[in-house]
């Protein structure tokens, strides 16, 4: 588990504006997740666990709120995606 004793004193900057984006605020931010399913043997449930996880940018809330899915959608058509040719 992390440790969030210091996390009031961490400075998180816009990388698009260059704007702090204070702690305790709303921002936008893109993550990679490496998950798996399994079943929890004492519920039957399927559950998601998360081995990994990875912030690949974090946005200020003004910055972040021009993404839409269209724009997200076209961004990772242009991702390599193994096996899967990208489009240019």
């Amino acid at each position: 588990m992390e440790n969030f004793d210091n996390i009031e004193n961490d400075v998180h900057i816009c990388p698009k504006c260059g704007q702090e984006i204070p702690f305790g605020s709303s921002y936008y931010s893109i993550t990679r997740n490496l998950e798996f399913f399994c079943k929890n043997t004492d519920t039957n449930e399927v559950e998601i666990e998360t081995e990994d996880s990875e912030e690949v940018i974090s946005l200020c809330k003004s910055c972040g709120s021009v993404f839409n899915q269209t724009a997200l959608e076209i961004i990772l058509e242009h991702l390599p995606i193994p096996g899967h040719e990208t489009r240019n």
